[in-house]
């Protein structure tokens, strides 16, 4: 059974860390996903930024890019990860054409028409 992942925004990682093992609630405006490993996505989509490219980078490349835990994993499988600061201002600077590709490569790997994993 998929487990939901969600991702939010906290002022800082104390803050963040807090809302583990609960989640972030209705305290932050947030964004729930199923089949997404969020360790992977996040080191996937900072790669997507930094050095882009047409095709998925191959699994060994993404762990030089993975994000730093806030909490790190419990048994409740609950960890919290902060984005990198370049993702952020990535994200948040990405025009639509470029937050559409990213997002194109996400519904083409659920749909199984993109090989690769991560």
């Amino acid at each position: 059974m998929a487990q939901d992942k969600v991702f939010f925004l906290a002022p800082d990682d104390e803050t963040a860390a807090a809302t583990h093992p609960t989640g972030p609630g209705r305290a932050f405006e947030a964004v729930t996903c199923r089949f997404i490993e969020p360790d992977s996505a996040i080191a996937e989509w900072d790669m997507y930024f930094s050095e882009p490219s047409a095709n998925l980078p191959a699994p060994e490349l993404l762990h030089g890019w993975w994000p730093e835990w806030v909490t790190g994993p419990s048994n409740d499988g609950v960890e919290v990860f902060a984005l990198p600061q370049r993702l952020i201002r990535a994200l948040a600077d990405a025009d639509s054409t470029m937050l559409a590709e990213l997002a194109d490569r996400w519904r083409l790997r659920d749909s199984g028409r993109l090989m690769g994993t991560i």
